[in-house]
């Protein structure tokens, strides 16, 4: 199931400039969830469930919420609700479940379900549960440098691993390592972010430069689905390869919201899988490709062509490949996120219904990009499976 998260949502941790606000986000998207609720009565009529939270619930419609110690046990879990009044939300329950509902039951937006198998102070390794069993690790360090001036490291900006293998919080193999930038300053001002995934993956995408708002960079950790069969390393991560001189225009250091025409070679794009398709070696770099692009790139829906559709209304996007730089080869097909072919005006993340892909009806989260001035549109499909 795909859930998505936002730093405006009821309960939300703020991501901000100072050591821990990162951690914060993930452990409340990949493992607690968000704006948990007490004292909750359920009711059902049909396969129609209602729920009562009491006034200024904060929950919204398409929320994917976790309900949690019925005495009937087939309330239990995740659903996603519809029919949101003042007081609470429904959701739909297969069967005849009894009502009411007797116990302090429990509602929050539910988390995407990942493990953290090792923390320290300032550090925390993630793993996805969905994925295979020795799948990868994700690593967060914002333990303070001092002195840098480049990166500020810990503060502005998180230094963010993949590891095949970890031991503890520090010791492992198989390494790569990216950035993920969190603020302009050093300071508590509360960032724009949101995150998008579910057992396997996720994206997280953050508005940090306060220079150049409304800006959202997109990041990756996860597996994707792999064109080589068997591929046993199939995971990637993706941020800034780097932040010399404390940049605060978006678009510098990353291309993840770029596209690049198919068999074109990238220097540098903070894109790294965890092997080539040869399984052998370390890290590989990729970039994200597809048939609509320049040998230099192109912001994703920077394409002049007006939205809506001036032929018939629609909303058309493209899907994008992981193309590994040795060779080149295609490796694989990039999970949720999506090309459109338009200009979309956005100056925020919003929600469009009712587009038809190849034959079946979805929703698409369209964010605002970096690339292009800020011209850039990218989407994440949040009707799933990414499979």
């Amino acid at each position: 199931m795909i859930k998505w998260y936002h730093s405006n949502q009821a309960g939300a941790p703020q991501l901000c400039g100072r050591p821990g606000s990162l951690i914060a986000v993930l452990d409340a998207c990949l493992l607690h969830g968000i704006n948990r609720r007490g004292s909750v009565w359920l009711s059902s009529e049909g396969d129609v469930v209602s729920a009562s939270v009491g006034a200024d619930h904060g929950f919204k419609e398409g929320d994917v919420v976790c309900i949690e110690g019925s005495d009937d046990r087939s309330y239990d879990g995740d659903h996603r609700i519809h029919g949101i009044t003042p007081q609470g939300f429904q959701f739909n329950l297969a069967g005849k479940p009894r009502s009411p509902v007797v116990g302090p039951v429990t509602a929050l937006i539910a988390p995407l379900g990942w493990d953290k198998p090792f923390a320290q102070e300032l550090k925390a390794a993630y793993r996805c549960r969905g994925g295979p069993a020795d799948g990868p690790f994700l690593r967060i360090d914002e333990t303070p440098l001092g002195g840098d001036e480049d990166f500020g490291r810990g503060s502005q900006t998180a230094i963010v691993q993949m590891w095949e293998q970890l031991s503890d919080i520090d010791n492992g193999s198989g390494m790569a390592q990216t950035y993920w930038r969190k603020a302009q300053h050093d300071s508590g001002t509360p960032i724009p972010w949101l995150l998008v995934g579910d057992d396997k993956r996720f994206w997280l995408c953050v508005a940090w430069s306060e220079s150049y708002p409304n800006r959202y960079v997109p990041y990756l950790f996860g597996t994707f689905p792999s064109f080589k069969r068997s591929d046993e390393f199939a995971w990637v991560v993706a941020g800034a390869y780097d932040f010399i001189y404390n940049w605060n225009e978006p678009s510098s250091k990353h291309v993840l919201d770029c596209v690049f025409a198919v068999g074109t070679e990238v220097g540098r794009s903070g894109i790294l899988v965890a092997r080539s398709h040869t399984q052998h070696g370390g890290c590989v770099p990729a970039q994200w490709v597809s048939a609509p692009a320049y040998n230099s790139g192109t912001g994703m829906g920077v394409t002049g062509l007006p939205y809506p559709n001036p032929a018939d209304g629609g909303l058309y996007v493209m899907p994008l490949m992981l193309q590994e730089q040795e060779g080149p080869s295609l490796r694989g097909r990039l999970p949720g996120l999506l090309c459109p072919l338009h200009g979309i005006a956005a100056t925020s993340p919003r929600a469009y219904e009712g587009v038809v892909i190849d034959g079946s009806v979805r929703q698409l989260l369209v964010v605002p990009g970096t690339q292009g001035g800020g011209a850039a549109r990218y989407a994440f499909d949040l009707t799933g499976p990414w499979d």
